[in-house]
Formats: structure tokens, sequence, C-alpha cells
């Protein structure tokens, strides 16, 4: 709409001009009825021109703000400036009959021009946002690492627990999931694949998957994998099986969430598999006092 409207804006401009060479042939001339008339149609095209163009400049404004409102709501940053730093020279439009009215529309039509630009390069940013928080989203860690529909399998969650080789309460930075030996773990995000080892001790053979935007998941104690360093992996992709390897006094599953290497709840993460009823139950199972595994 707005292209064909300046469009008609420009036809109209260009024919103001050839009646403007016309009326400076006829001016030695008497003025007949029919040119008279022709001014007042010419004026009234004039009015419902620049009418047309306010409108579409309010409906441009008001695009702009919404955008500001979603760079500043959404995405926490501030839109592109929209500052016009084009100065137009009107000098020779208003030598024209109508010269007034033609400097204010082709003002108008300039201006629209300008926004129309500004929201081009605004779509494109906020494309570009989109994009970015469609990956964040992915990556983020948004499911448990083994089917557990029935909230069974939770065996130790995150905090203060009793060390199962000390006998003391210390930091445990995990959940722990039982399982029997080759269950399935899955990713929990979108990330890449940063360390596949073997161990004897510690977390036994494990996984850490980096997520990006600095998160980072480990899945310990594992009997087999089913992936390589620097491999891309998806959100429920198979990447090993349950294991009773390195510090452990069972078959389980040590799953663990860092931001930036800072360890999380993994409870928290758990919302994109469970009902809203099931993910409450699992916040309290999960804050329970269990032995550990590891």
């Amino acid at each position: 709409m707005l292209w064909r409207t300046l469009g008609i804006s420009s036809f109209i401009i260009v024919s103001i001009v050839i009646l403007s060479l016309i009326f400076s042939q006829v001016l030695s001339e008497p003025i007949t009825n029919q040119l008279e008339q022709q001014s007042k149609t010419t004026k009234n095209l004039l009015k419902q021109m620049e009418k047309q163009l306010d409108v579409l400049n309010n409906e441009l404004l008001e695009l702009q703000q919404k955008d500001q409102d979603i760079y500043r709501a959404i995405y926490g940053v501030e839109a592109p400036k929209t500052e016009n730093n084009n100065i137009s020279d009107y000098s020779d439009l208003l030598k024209l009959p109508f010269g007034e009215a033609m400097v204010r529309i082709r003002s108008k039509m300039d201006e629209i021009k300008h926004l129309n630009e500004v929201q081009k390069q605004s779509y494109n940013t906020l494309e570009e946002l989109i994009s970015k928080q469609s990956d964040l989203v992915n990556s983020i860690p948004a499911i448990m690492p083994v089917a557990n529909k029935d909230l069974k399998r939770m065996a130790s969650g995150f905090g203060y627990r009793l060390d199962p080789f000390y006998h003391t309460s210390t930091f445990h930075a995990g959940m722990d999931f039982t399982a029997e030996v080759g269950t399935e773990v899955y990713a929990t995000g979108d990330g890449r694949v940063t360390i596949v080892k073997k161990a004897r001790w510690g977390y036994g053979n494990h996984i850490i998957i980096n997520h990006g935007h600095g998160y980072t998941t480990l899945y310990g104690h594992l009997s087999r994998f089913n992936i390589r360093p620097g491999e891309t992996v998806k959100r429920g992709q198979l990447i090993g099986f349950v294991g009773n390897t390195g510090r452990s006094t069972g078959p389980h599953l040590h799953y663990e969430v860092r931001k930036n290497n800072n360890p999380l709840n993994p409870a928290f993460f758990y919302r994109n598999d469970l009902t809203d009823e099931q993910y409450q139950i699992m916040l309290e199972n999960s804050q329970r006092e269990a032995n550990r595994f590891d």
C-alpha cells in the first residue's frame, strides 16, 4: 500500500508539473472557466494526497513505536536510530503553481521514504534477534536426560547430600537418576560435544556438551557412548547409555547443568517434557533428602 501510494503521488506531481507548463504558456491569455475548474480539481487532489500521506506517516510512526517496545521488552536492546540526515532542496518547486502545496507533499513523501527504510532496517535487525533467540531457546537444557515419565528414577537431588563413600554431608552438583545399565541417555539441549571421556574414578565414563550462551551439561557414569567429541547434537538425541563406572555405588546417571561453569539445579530445566502437575511433583521429590549414588 505504501509503495502504491508513493507511485500515485509521483504520478500526480508529474501531472502537476505538466499542468504548470500549460499555465505558463497561457498566462498571457484570459483564464477560461475550464482552466479555473482544472485549478480547483488540482487543489482538491493535492489536499487529498496530503491527507493520505499523513495517514501513511502516522501508521509508520505507530509501527516504529511498536518496534521500540519489542526491542526493549523482549530483547533488552535499543531500536535502530531513526534520524533523517538527508536535506532536500525544494526551491524549484516553489517557483511552480501550487508550489507551497507541492513542497509539503514532496517533504512528506521524503519523510515516508525515510521511515520505510528505517522499518526495513528494523525488521532485518529483529529477524537476526529472533534467530538468535530461537537458537538460545533450543540450546537451553529443557528435558530430563532419561525417560522418566513416572518420576520414579530420581535418586538424589541437587544440594548438600550424604556422601556414600565418606558418610559426610557434601555438595552434590547435579541430580542422580536410577536406571538399569544400558538405559538410553539423551542430550537435553542443542549443542556441541566437547568431552567424551573414559575414567576409572570421578564421573567415570562421561560426556560434556557445550550448548553455547554459557550453558554446559554433564552425563556421568555411562556404560557406553553413542557420540564422539566435536559432534553437533540436537535436544532428545541419543548420546549414551547408563552405567556404573567411576565413583559410583550402583547403576545410575549423574546429570549436571552449569551456567558459566556454576552448577545449577537441573530440576529447574525439565519443563519441556512434564505437565505442570508432574513438574511440581518432580520439584518436591528433588528437594527431599536421599542417598547419593556417587
